[in-house]
């Protein structure tokens, strides 16, 4: 069957049938769509795009988001004194920021002797050590020292029970990776009264 090709036109119609019964586009002044015969939206097919104003693909898509900044929680009492695994995290995580919530004071508490260490299997205080909380004291206790992992680990949080009788606190990881398993995990809470963003913890 011959091919017609007609140049100089001045334009067609709203919708454009692609082929016998076929898919067709269908455009207004604000809108192009893609739609099956049936009037479903269509699939496209497109390259990947290597400028800013190009569509991107599904593929990168996936590769942007693969990279995802995640946030978890954990609660803890005061007497939860065995590390609890919080998470296990892949190789090429980046810990961002650890906060440990003091909702209120703990009962018969001291500011020495009891305490909430957060880090890893390897380093249990490696993000908050003992001295950096104060569990007699209400606030939001942060710490943005950052930690890139070689090698799969696990996120671990812990107490020290030295005096008080009760208490909790919660602690808040951020982190940036694209796997996470959570393996014990708490509510995420609203905050409580706040401190300043104390920075690094030192």
């Amino acid at each position: 069957m011959a091919t017609v090709k007609k140049y100089n036109l001045a334009g067609v119609s709203t919708n454009l049938e692609l082929g016998k019964q076929g898919s067709y586009i269908t455009g207004n002044s604000s809108a192009i769509g893609f739609y099956t015969s049936g009037d479903a939206l269509q699939k496209i097919a497109i390259a990947d795009a290597t400028a800013s104003t190009g569509a991107v693909t599904k593929s990168q898509l996936d590769a942007t988001t693969n990279d995802l900044v995640q946030h978890i929680t954990l609660d803890l009492d005061y007497n939860d004194t065995t590390a609890s695994n919080v998470a296990t995290i892949a190789a090429g995580s980046r810990i961002i920021s650890v906060t440990v919530d003091i909702p209120s004071a703990w009962a018969s508490g001291s500011s020495t002797a009891d305490f909430v260490e957060v880090g890893d299997t390897s380093n249990g205080s490696r993000f908050i050590r003992a001295g950096d909380v104060d569990v007699t004291i209400v606030g939001q206790y942060h710490s943005q020292y950052q930690y890139e992992y070689s090698s799969e680990s696990v996120v671990t949080a812990k107490t020290t029970n030295g005096a008080a009788s009760a208490g909790s606190a919660t602690v808040s990881i951020v982190l940036a990776s694209d796997s996470v398993t959570v393996t014990d995990y708490g509510s995420i809470n609203s905050a409580q009264n706040s401190n300043s963003d104390l920075g690094n913890i030192s």
